[in-house]
């Protein structure tokens, strides 16, 4: 398991009590690879499953998993990073959560609910900073609807099974079926060697 400098937004934080470890699924007691594997490991597994918005490449050579909050600072400058790298096959798969501010459930649920959510991320990212409370420039849904606070809880449960304190959280698998957790945003020098590292997991 591969760790790197932590750039995570402090403000993700949570209690440790929010939500039971026991909803994690596989990914709390799962063993983390450390060798080279034929099969897709049990926590990348578990997001594969999970609820996220793709974005870049549809015919991927490489994948990204990344736990974000649509107000998470450097969730956006991560986004904006990498950008550059979808035109060489990287597909985003981003899994949210709502823990920063009051209104990131509503513009998680926003950007879920969309008909097009990966387009709704783009306004949300595009638009940074453009609201008065801040953060994603999306408009937030008053009531996240059940499903969608399911949906948020799920994906937070995960994020504490993987250990990450804050956002952004980054999960791949490379082409010897190593996990590489890595916790927060990479430095640009970085995120080259790690897009071109991280493989397509088979389904």
């Amino acid at each position: 398991m591969q760790w790197l400098a932590k750039r995570w937004c402090s403000a993700c934080l949570w209690p440790a009590a929010a939500v039971s470890l026991a909803a994690v699924l596989a990914v709390a007691n799962a063993q983390v690879s450390r060798t080279p594997v034929s099969r897709t490991p049990a926590p990348l597994l578990a997001l594969q499953q999970a609820h996220w918005v793709a974005q870049g490449s549809a015919r991927p050579r490489h994948v990204l998993y990344i736990f974000i909050d649509a107000n998470c600072p450097y969730c956006h400058e991560l986004w904006i990073a990498l950008q550059a790298y979808y035109r060489d096959g990287l597909q985003v798969r981003d899994l949210f959560v709502g823990v920063i501010a009051p209104s990131s459930p509503g513009k998680a649920a926003a950007i879920l609910d969309a008909p097009d959510p990966a387009a709704a991320l783009r306004e949300d990212e595009l638009h940074w900073g453009s609201r008065s409370d801040g953060g994603g420039g999306i408009a937030p849904v008053a009531q996240p609807s059940a499903a969608d606070a399911a949906v948020l809880a799920h994906n937070l449960a995960l994020m504490q099974g993987f250990g990450f304190p804050g956002t952004p959280g980054v999960v791949y698998l490379d082409a010897r079926g190593q996990l590489h957790v890595l916790e927060g945003s990479p430095g640009q020098d970085q995120l080259s060697q790690i897009v071109q590292a991280a493989a397509v997991p088979s389904s």
